[in-house]
Order: structure tokens, then sequence, then C-alpha cells
């Protein structure tokens, strides 16, 4: 119906937003700013209408609708996050020497460099934009009050490659925990707009294969549109209050993990094939502690394969750490649409502790994959699932999108 023919970036530190639409047949156009309504146009097929939009700092939606005469409309909505005065920018790129300051920014070639800035500005809130590019690095971030802006999803890449069972920097083996590309251990953190990569090829002959992209630490975090991609035990959870909104995850064996109590709200949940298996993986292995009411919640969420057989995937398994009996594994799938690579039972047993006897939880699931008069998958009731809300799961900590 339409094209928009510029790039249109997740984040921007311009204030002005040029939006090319092309008509690819005859339409009328609207165009809104933060739903107040700024073009409305006829448009001819292959016209232009070219447009320049001032934004407001902090986030703003554009949205673009093409009606044809025959009345069908095609809606386009672009959330773009306006960064008047960053703390720093992040920009391999950076033709200056590391970690100058100009006009007040401080201009970083790598994540390393940034994470040795903030150490020595742990006071106050601080946003940090980072340009496009792929940075190939471990990161461990310890620092609080930070909010990270990628300019792109899927051009603001960290990477790296470490799976357990390769050798250590020093002696020995690496562990699931050391093989992270990018950890967080400093509460209230946000992260928008960037994609995390275990690059780990699974085919390497070693025994453990465990890659994980992002380890969270800390409490009070925030994941906005960010991509996590590995195979085995991609994201560990593994302490504090986490929110996760309209992120993209994928891997294979229990490849969301850990004990933390987390929300993944309109997030796209992907199983990877493994084709030398008739289990082809298992979606969670939550660890929850006894003493938490919560541990992960999953509300409208897509779960999704790239797998051509069927009922292959279970929607998790209870991790019991060090075969630890004091642990009561939670997780609940709220309104998720499920594909069909979902197993007809939901749930499988790890290392001899069994389903049955953790908090796992669906409420009005469907899809191929919600197989619902299974006594094995256990349905909350409508009174029962008032309890699993993002509200209630992360109590006073009030979320902002």
């Amino acid at each position: 119906m339409f094209t928009v023919k510029n790039y249109l970036p997740d984040a921007t530190l311009s204030r002005y937003m040029k939006v090319s639409v092309r008509a690819d047949e005859n339409i009328f156009v609207k165009m809104s700013l933060n739903k107040e309504l700024l073009v409305e146009r006829f448009l001819r097929e292959d016209e232009i209408l070219d447009t320049i939009f001032e934004l407001n700092s902090g986030k703003n939606v554009l949205q673009i609708e093409g009606e044809n005469f025959e009345g069908n409309k095609y809606v386009l909505n672009k959330s773009i996050r306006y960064l008047e005065k960053p703390f720093a920018i992040v920009d391999q790129n950076y033709a200056g020497f590391d970690k100058d300051v100009a006009g007040g920014i401080v201009f970083c070639k790598s994540l390393k460099s940034l994470v040795e800035i903030l150490k020595k500005e742990n006071s106050s809130y601080k946003a940090v934009f980072i340009r496009n590019g792929i940075y190939r690095e471990k990161v461990n971030l310890d620092s609080s009050k930070v909010m990270l802006i990628g300019e792109d999803k899927t051009k603001t890449i960290v990477t790296y490659s470490l799976a357990a069972g390769l050798p250590g920097e020093s002696r020995g083996i690496l562990s699931t925990s050391n093989t992270a590309t990018f950890t967080i251990s400093g509460e209230d953190f946000v992260v928008e707009n960037i994609t995390f990569e275990n690059s780990f090829d699974r085919n390497i002959p070693i025994e453990h294969r465990q890659a994980v992209a992002v380890k969270v630490l800390a409490d009070r975090i925030m994941f906005f549109n960010c991509a996590f991609k590995s195979t085995q035990d991609t994201l560990y959870a593994d302490f504090g209050r986490q929110y996760y909104y309209k992120c993209y995850i994928e891997g294979d064996v229990d490849f969301i993990f850990g004990a933390a109590t987390a929300v993944f709200e309109e997030c796209v949940i992907c199983s990877l094939d493994r084709e030398d298996r008739k289990i082809k993986g298992y979606i969670t292995a939550a660890s929850t502690k006894p003493d938490s009411n919560f541990g992960f919640l999953f509300i409208r969420c897509k779960l999704i394969s790239n797998i051509r057989e069927k009922e292959c995937v279970y929607l998790g398994r209870p991790w019991h750490p060090s075969s630890d009996p004091q642990r009561w594994a939670n997780v609940v799938f709220k309104e998720c649409y499920l594909d069909e690579h979902i197993h007809p039972d939901g749930w499988c047993e790890m290392h001899g502790f069994c389903p049955e006897n953790e908090r796992f939880f669906e409420y009005r699931n469907f899809g191929p994959g919600s197989c619902k008069q299974n006594p094995k998958r256990p349905q909350l009731d409508e009174k029962e699932a008032e309890k699993y809300t993002k509200e209630n799961v992360l109590k006073e900590w009030k979320v902002e999108i």
C-alpha cells in the first residue's frame, strides 16, 4: 500500500526526523506523532510525500496509516526515542580519542571503555547512546542507574563466543555462568534496542555447550525491544525483579533459566531445531526459591519455532542447582500463543525433579500447542489467574514503557 523510503532508527540524537512515504497505489495517508494528527493527504501511485517531524524528548510513537479506494487499511507504528543530551555515546567508528569529552558528552569506542567511565560516575541516572555496530566484547557492567539505548535493535549488536566446556583463561574449564556475553549486576538498569548474542558454534565437539548471551544478577532491570540469541542457556535471569517487553528470545535447551522473578510481556519466544534429537528442547528451566511467590510470568507472548516436527519442545522443566531440594520452580504462561512444536504434556522432569511437584501453570493460552485437556498441564481458574499480574509480580516497582 505504501513504502517508507528512508531509514527510521529506534533511537536518535536528532530532534528532527524526516519521513519519506511512497504510495504503492492510490491511497489516502494520515501521519500522526504521539497521537496528534499532523499530515492528511491523498497520494497517487508512485507519488512521494516528504515530512519533517519534531520529536519530543524521550519516547515518540509515529503512526502512518494508508487507506485505498476499497477501504483497505495498513497501519505502521514506529517507536522512536529522542535522546537530547546523553551522558555518553558509544561509537566504535568515532574518529577522536577513546573517552574524549566534548560538549559535556563522553565518547567511548567500546563498551569496555564505557564500563570504566561508569564506575567513576555512579551517583545519578545516566543515559548512554550506542551507535549501530557489531561490538565483539565480553562485558560485565556493575554500575547502577544506567539507561543503555541502542540506535537500532537489528544493527546494534553485542556478541561474543564462549561455552561451558571450553578452557578458561587461567586453569580449568569454563562454567555456564562464566560464558555470558553481557552481565548486569547493577540495579535500576534499562536497556533498549540492542541484540545480545553468544555466537558459539554448537557443532564444536565438546561435552558441554551452554552458551549464555545475557546474565542478569540485579534488581529492577528492564529490557525493551531487545533480542537475545544463542542456543542452550541463552538468558540467565537469576536475581531480583526483571521485566522484558516486546523482546525476542531464541534458543533450544533451557534457554530462559534462573531464580529471578521476571515478567515477559508481548515477547516472541523462538525454539531452535536440534537436528540430532527427537526432543528438540525446553524453553524454561526456572530455579525459583521457595520464599519467592513468583518466578517467570509470560503474558501475551508468542511461542514459535523453526522446527518442522510437531510436539517436540517442552514449556519447561524444574532446575534444582546441585540437586538442591530447596527450590520450588514457578512458571506461568498466560494468554500466550503456543505453536505446534509444543509437546502435549507441556512440562517434564529434570534430574529426578518432577513437574507435578513444582508451580507450573497456564491460563487461557491458545494455538495448536495449547492442550488444555491434558491433566499434566494445570490450568489456572479466573480467581487464581488474578494473582499472576505484572503489578503483583513486580510489587512496588512501577515499570514505564
